[in-house]
């Protein structure tokens, strides 16, 4: 039998704190959408403005590196304290050092073993996070501990095999759906309304859409739209929303409308094409690999590429040197955004290379893997030709992680990191700051050149001018606050070619070469808007979706598209308290929860069941091997029989946020079902700031929340759902095919 092995370096578990207590994920259920309407629109709360804060407020996580222990032994006819998941593709085994599995009984596919050794003195026990209100930040919302999760998380993470990773994340995916510490309501649907003059209007559940990759029929009607001398007509997308960058600066925006700007107007080192969510394509950096263990990065850098300033019709070339700055300058301004980067990254140790440079590090070989394939490389030709490029380079950045991690690549998709060129920003004290630092080894001597905080000059500078230098296939030309912000296509995109053979490939349409957002909090505005095809695309409430059916203006009509996001409703149980601790128990509520008459009473349909804490379609998302849960409350009434409890001796409250009216009919439905189980439900709405401070500490019995990602990877879900923040003095795994 093939086997690879690999040692875990260890560390406490404390990394997705930061997902919550900085990203303000957890959602209130504000809307945060520019081109839909959120079911949760009615909450009013603001999440993000409720949870952010600076991740200096968090605990660092400690590393301890450990020595080598033995992988787990096939030994004896049972299981003992260690977990088999079957999952589409692999085995999944993971348990303590010591347990194992009998080969013979183990299905006819590979197997991934993990095995542990928990440090029990080191690792905090449930009161501890309680009383330091860890819920949703190092331990899981349910404060349920299960070290076999804890374990298949680190190694999730730490792993950069892609079949790997979906592996775990199957298996993490089905134990939640068993353990049930949370009840997966669903996720969320959003309606989008437009023309349908407008064609390949993609989705994509965490990047806005790239607008020049969206075309419009060439007889589109042609109307004024009221601001100035523009026209909505035929390679002109006019849209109907509300919302306006919180700024204009990447290093200090964390919400939805800034980066669908972002995305338009700047380029990330990699992306997710169109509607893309399993792995990621080249954007600047044309080219990726990675050492042995995952904690090195090489990306190189395209050639050619030029950063357009429209003001001063000046250009500015792109290298890795750019790349660096920007990241560097990001995490220096302090901002909530920049979690991500100081969990994940050591930029003080990551610096620009040149090529021939890359050549003498890689000469060891170096691992690249791209749509499904692995090879080793030991040159910059050789990683070149893997990835199918042979055009200009600009240099190699060189990114160190602290330790491995699985989903850099979707953290290096998000639009805040759009790469601004550093002789902008600096200007005249460009060739100063660069020697200083000596073209990038030096990183951290940039802090005498950038300011932390909104008082930098840079950020200023950025501020004012709406940026004011563009990579991407748009630039800003003009807007208003809160009234209409106007992009015009890019001459000197670097990948402008695409728009020629997008038209050349569908004769009939037009690519897009300017957007205006046309904004308004009113939807009644919005609404009239798109009826007249002022706007060929809006924001429309679910609950006026009726004013923009069925519309004609000559031969075109209005359509009404429904997409499923990343938007997760779901009842958390507190499995540090009983009931609750009984696994039976939970199982049994889930059986016992009205799905059908959630989704369509409280929803009105808009919503699709999941089954356990990953999106559906994400990767490790899976229907194998789950309970489907639905109503069914004879299964229920068993299994709290055997469960051993008498429902009867519990009082059970339900919490939910107030001012949310969807969540309060379905605590009112959940009072109805789970009291015919014979238990005494209450409901109580309460503040948005005493919920999270509740539930933070582990004062509830159940609350009802929602979720939306930071990054577009398993683990900005699994991690917060599940990690108990278990610390292990020796993590393994195998692979044995």
């Amino acid at each position: 039998m093939a086997s690879k092995k690999m040692v875990l370096s260890v560390f406490i578990v404390f990394l997705m704190a930061f997902a919550v207590v900085a990203s303000g994920c957890l959602g209130g259920g504000g809307s945060s959408s520019t081109t839909t309407s959120s079911p949760s629109a009615t909450s009013s709360s603001s999440p993000s403005q409720s949870t952010t804060s600076s991740p200096s407020a968090t605990s660092s996580p400690t590393t301890t590196t450990v020595s080598p222990t033995k992988v787990v032994q096939y030994v004896g006819d049972h299981l003992s304290n260690a977990t088999v998941v079957e999952t589409p593709n692999y085995v999944v085994i993971v348990g303590p050092e010591g347990s194992g599995a009998k080969v013979s009984n183990l299905p006819n596919k590979p197997a991934i073993v993990v095995s542990y050794k928990v440090n029990e003195k080191k690792t905090p026990t449930i009161q501890e996070l309680m009383n330091e209100s860890q819920g949703f930040g190092a331990i899981n919302p349910a404060f349920l501990r299960d070290p076999n999760l804890d374990a298949l998380i680190k190694v999730g993470r730490e792993v950069t095999d892609i079949k790997i990773r979906e592996a775990i994340y199957n298996a993490l995916y089905i134990m939640a759906n068993k353990e049930v510490p949370e009840i997966i309501i669903g996720d969320n649907k959003a309606a989008r309304v437009s023309w349908n003059w407008v064609h390949d209007w993609y989705y994509n559940p965490v990047l806005a859409p790239r607008w020049d990759l969206v075309m419009e029929d060439k007889n589109a009607p042609s109307q004024a739209i009221g601001i100035g001398d523009y026209k909505n007509e035929p390679g002109t997308i006019v849209e109907a929303t509300f919302g306006w960058p919180k700024s204009f600066d990447p290093a200090f925006d964390y919400e939805t409308f800034g980066w669908a700007v972002y995305h338009n107007v700047g380029d990330t080192l990699v992306t997710y094409w169109k509607n893309e969510t399993k792995e990621v394509s080249p954007d600047l950096a044309v080219a990726w690999a990675h050492n042995k263990n995952g904690t090195v990065w090489y990306f190189v850098i395209r050639g050619g590429v030029k950063a357009y300033d429209p003001k001063n019709n000046q250009l500015y070339p792109i290298n890795a040197t750019d790349v660096e700055f920007e990241f560097w300058r990001v995490l220096r301004a302090g901002y909530s955004v920049n979690w991500m980067l100081a969990t994940y990254t050591n930029l003080s140790a990551s610096y620009a290379m040149s090529e021939n440079e890359f050549n003498k590090e890689a000469q060891n070989g170096l691992i690249a893997e791209y749509q499904g394939k692995e090879e080793t490389v030991k040159s910059l030709n050789q990683l070149l030709q893997f990835f199918g490029y042979n055009g200009q380079t600009a240099g190699v950045y060189k990114l160190v992680l602290p330790h491995p991690y699985g989903g850099i690549l979707s953290v290096l998709a998000d639009p805040y990191l759009m790469v601004i060129p550093a002789k902008y920003m600096l200007g005249d004290k460009y060739e100063e700051a660069m020697k200083a630092a000596d073209w990038g080894r030096k990183p951290d001597e940039w802090a005498n050149y950038v300011q932390k905080g909104s008082d930098d000059p840079i950020h200023k500078m950025l501020q004012d001018n709406m940026i004011g230098v563009f990579t991407g296939p748009f630039y800003i030309k003009e807007g208003k606050e809160n009234s209409y912000l106007v992009l015009e296509r890019n001459p000197y995109y670097w990948n402008a070619s695409i728009w020629s053979k997008l038209e050349s490939e569908n004769p009939g349409l037009v690519t897009t070469k300017r957007v205006i957002y046309v904004l308004s909090k009113d939807p009644q505005t919005r609404i009239s808007l798109f009826q007249k095809g002022v706007a060929d695309i809006a924001a429309v409430p679910l609950t006026r979706l009726n004013a923009v059916q069925n519309l004609k203006i000559g031969n075109f009509e209005s359509r009404i598209d429904t997409v499923v996001t990343p938007d997760m409703v779901f009842v958390v149980l507190n499995a540090a308290k009983e009931p609750f601790n009984n696994e039976l128990v939970r199982e049994a509520l889930a059986w016992a929860t009205p799905y059908n008459k959630i989704y369509q009473a409280v929803y009105n349909g808009y919503m699709v069941p999941n089954y356990g804490p990953i999106p559906v379609g994400w990767l490790g998302y899976t229907t194998c091997c789950v309970n489907k849960y639905s109503f069914n409350l004879n299964k229920a009434l068993q299994l709290l029989k055997q469960s051993g409890i008498n429902p009867s001796d519990y009082s059970i409250t339900i919490y939910y946020n107030s001012g949310n009216t969807e969540r309060q009919d379905m605590a009112t439905l959940l009072q109805n079902t789970w009291g015919q189980l014979g238990f005494k439900v209450t409901v109580t709405a309460l503040s948005w700031p005493t919920l999270l401070q509740k539930t933070g500490s582990g004062d509830f019995q159940v609350y009802i929340v929602g979720w939306a990602p930071d990054f577009l990877d398993p683990d900005d879900y699994i991690g917060p759902f599940l990690q108990s923040a278990v610390v292990f003095d020796s993590l393994n795994y195998e692979v044995i095919s």
